[in-house]
């Protein structure tokens, strides 16, 4: 199993608060049998921005951890990126990087909204050669609301990882819902702890493939097949997507409302 985000860096962001929390939460990724686990501490700028304008102290403290688990479990440096607008300029002066200094980057939104700008800034990271992957879509309360935007990204080669935690309903029904939907419907690409500690957001993840397994064979081989691949920033394929069951369901009610509205006149 590969843990494409976490945030086990120490005393950067959110995450891990000392050595000693990064260490158990290292040990945790072990017992739940990840075999390759990324480090992905935040980068939002004028918030935590120290993983990667320190890059000496975030380079110590992953080769410390490195060192240290070399012989158990593989660690693959990276960030998630807050989605801004000079995004492209950050990644081509190095100041933001993806998953061990590859093309591939981990990218996210803020809860509330999907920005406008987006599909236009991730067609020019596609030709710019980037692949980009979108941390925890069915936490977007806009992607929630409108499954087509998704879609659309997904047009543009975007991929979605998925939250662990999600399907634990640690954010709630609706998102337990939406993230199931996205799994059946083949939207969900790569798989994630979003580990922020040692107790309440952990890293347990192996449910998580476990639930891809009993929903969706077929999407389970290919993450499977794949997650190795993508986190060393290798080219993939994977499934097409179908229709969105849900989506499909509310056009034909809306239809069926809008005949009965004109039969009576409205």
């Amino acid at each position: 199993m590969v843990d494409f985000h976490s945030h086990v860096l120490f005393e950067v962001d959110d995450g891990s608060e000392n050595l000693e929390m990064s260490m158990k939460m290292i040990e945790q990724s072990i017992t739940e049998g990840v075999k390759i686990l990324a480090l992905t501490p935040h980068h939002i700028k004028g918030l935590f921005e120290e993983a990667l304008t320190d890059l000496d102290s975030y380079n110590e403290k992953f080769q410390f951890l490195q060192n240290h688990y070399r012989e158990r479990i593989e660690l693959v440096q990276s960030a998630e990126l807050m989605i801004n607008e000079e995004l492209i300029d950050d990644l081509d002066s190095g100041l933001t990087f993806g998953y061990g200094n590859s093309k591939t980057i981990l990218v996210e939104y803020n809860l509330l909204d999907a920005p406008t700008y987006a599909e236009g800034l991730f067609y020019k990271l596609k030709l710019a050669g980037y692949q980009v992957i979108l941390a925890h879509p069915e936490r977007n309360r806009a992607l929630r609301h409108d499954p087509e935007l998704l879609y659309h990204l997904n047009d543009l080669g975007v991929l979605f990882q998925l939250n662990a935690g999600s399907l634990l309903g640690q954010f709630g029904d609706k998102v337990t819902h939406f993230a199931k939907e996205l799994i059946k419907v083949n939207l969900i690409h790569a798989i994630g702890s979003d580990g922020h500690n040692d107790q309440t957001r952990d890293m347990r993840i192996k449910h998580a493939y476990d639930t891809v397994k009993e929903l969706n064979p077929k999407l389970f081989d290919n993450i499977m097949e794949n997650g190795p691949k993508l986190i060393h920033g290798e080219k993939v394929t994977v499934l097409p997507y179908t229709p969105w069951t849900s989506l499909v369901k509310t056009k034909k009610m809306k239809k069926k409302k809008k005949g009965i509205l004109q039969i009576l006149g409205f």
